[in-house]
């Protein structure tokens, strides 16, 4: 009886195991810093900057960057917005 079981236990770690190392990720290379001044400079062209205190803040330039970012840059060059006359 502890022969067959340990032969399954030995098949179902070996199996397991297979899995385990197939199923990892595998590492990719950490964006340069060109495609982080492509994203940041992208993401002030979409969401321009505006003075503290003057409208509220929200996140979406922080967002596109980020999004940009874990694209690896490889985003369309956004159409800067036309300024509001005053």
């Amino acid at each position: 009886m502890t022969g067959p079981l340990l032969s399954s236990l030995a098949r179902l770690s070996a199996l397991l195991t297979l899995i385990v190392c197939l199923g990892a990720p595998v590492a990719s290379a950490a964006p340069t810093a060109e495609v982080a001044k492509r994203c940041i400079h992208f993401s002030y062209i979409a969401y321009p900057f505006k003075r503290p205190g003057t409208t509220p803040m929200s996140g979406d330039r922080q967002a596109y960057f980020k999004d940009c970012m874990a694209k690896n840059g490889e985003v369309p060059a956004p159409t800067p917005s036309a300024p509001k006359p005053q």
